[in-house]
Formats: structure tokens, sequence, C-alpha cells
């Protein structure tokens, strides 16, 4: 991207239950000037934070998946008029993963003014942004909202239907921790785009379905383990796909790079659901 936009007068709210998503958004937000950011773990606090600011926000941008009210509670919420201070025409950005088409297709019926598939990359993001400032929202009758019937936000700590393994949530694993201060970030950055153009191929193929994930020390990774989560640069590069099998190859660069980076010294592996 040739020249960020300039946020420095915008007010944004970002609701999300991952400190790691949250500082994303942030610090992809700072680098286009903004300054007045306001952060929340879910669609509750994110209603709160408004009723008890007397200022609004010019964008929420609200994960979807986070508890006890998610991202599309939130956005049907704001469009009905749950809060006084919060208008009904409100630009509401929406952040899902991949293979959430319902989820989509509920955003868009409460006309949700864009959506970003994570993981969240700074030009999709000020893509987004610059579309939703562009063309502002007229809101249908607040009833046409209130009986929408919402699909289904699947957690991964949800309560457990019959059959059903526990599962722990994931947390994402990232390479590139606060690396934009090293020297030699530049050849760091060049070893991340060759690492993502080389193993991430899994792009646009149908949902893998994981089962039995567990987190596994890189230390203790074989050739033939499947990722159960995503791998991903701190900038929003695919790294590995969940689904990959691994190879010694991936697993020699990947503890390359956790090396040569200040990242978490795990991955979660899981096996193909047949």
């Amino acid at each position: 991207m040739e020249k960020l936009p300039d946020y420095s007068s915008k007010r944004f709210l970002i609701a999300d239950d991952e400190p790691f998503m949250l500082g994303l958004i942030e610090r992809m937000l700072k680098e286009c000037k903004a300054t007045q950011i306001v952060k929340v773990a879910d669609g509750a606090t994110a209603l709160k934070a408004i009723r008890d600011d007397l200022s609004q926000v010019d964008c929420i941008i609200s994960d979807c998946n986070m508890k006890p009210v998610n991202g599309l509670q939130l956005l049907q919420g704001v469009r009905f008029g749950i809060n006084p201070r919060i208008p009904r025409d409100q630009a509401f950005v929406m952040v899902t993963g991949h293979g959430d088409t319902e989820v989509v297709k509920s955003a868009l019926m409460l006309d949700v003014n864009g959506y970003l598939v994570k993981p969240v990359a700074l030009d999709k993001l000020v893509q987004t942004l610059e579309r939703v400032f562009a063309k502002p929202l007229e809101a249908k009758d607040p009833e046409y909202y209130r009986a929408l019937k919402l699909a289904k936000v699947h957690t991964l700590d949800a309560p457990l239907q019959p059959g059903q393994e526990a599962q722990k949530k994931p947390s994402a694993w990232v390479i590139m921790g606060n690396s934009a201060q090293r020297k030699d970030a530049a050849a760091l950055r060049a070893k991340i785009k060759d690492f993502s153009v080389t193993h991430a191929t899994r792009d646009g193929e149908a949902e893998v379905k994981i089962k039995n994930r567990r987190e596994c020390d890189l230390a203790e990774l074989k050739d033939g383990m499947v990722l159960a989560e995503d791998v991903f640069a701190e900038e929003g590069q695919i790294l590995l796909r969940h689904g990959t099998t691994l190879t010694a190859g991936m697993i020699s660069r990947l503890r390359e790079l956790a090396v040569e980076t200040d990242t978490r010294n795990f991955v979660w592996i899981g096996e193909l659901a047949k």
C-alpha cells in the first residue's frame, strides 16, 4: 500500500476476547495515526463502554466469536437501538474466521458495513475501513433487525453436546512479536514472506475438521503431525494453514524463525477428522 490514510480524527472501538487480536488491530490503526481507540473483551462490555463514555465512535471493529455477548448479538443490538447512545446506523466491521459463511450471511442481513476474515492484514483493514467510511448506512426499521434469527456462533469452549470432546480455545502462535524494533527487521520480514509463499498452500480449500487438539512445543514436533490452528505472522500473512501435515523441512524452518523472534514456542496440533 503506497500511502496509509490518516485516522487521527477517528474514534474506534475494538471488541475481541483475544488480547493478541486486540493488540494487532490497535497497532494497525495506530499506523494510520489513530489515537482514539477503546478496547473491550466482549459485546456486553462494548455496549457499556459507549454508554458510560459520552463520546460516540466512528467505527466498531468486532470479533464474532466472543462470550457472553458475541459479535452478531452486538451488531443486532446496535441495529435495533438497544443503546440510545449508539446510532443505529453505526459503522460496524465484523471479524470472522475462515469458513464462517453462515455468520457472514447473518451479518449481511444485519447490514454490517464490512467484514474481515482472519488473519487480519493491514491492507485489508484499510481497504475495508475506507469503503465503510465512504458509504454510510441507511438503517431499516428496528423491528426488522430484532426479528432476525442469527446463525449459531461456534465457540470451542461452548457447552458440549453428547459425544463431543472437551476442547480448549486455541491461542494464536505468531511470528515476529515486537520485531519492528529489531535492527534486522527487514531481513526477518523477507524470511517470513519466503516461508509464507513456500508453505501457505491451503488457501481456498474446503474446511478441514480437526479433532484431539493439543498444544505441542516446537521441540516436540515430528514429521507427519497435523496443524490444528493457523500459524501466521503479526502482519497477517499465513505461514501454515490448519490441516497442513508438517514435514521435517517445515518444522526446521519454524524452529529457526522462533529462535530469531520473540514468539511462543508451541503450536496447536491434532488429527484429521474422518
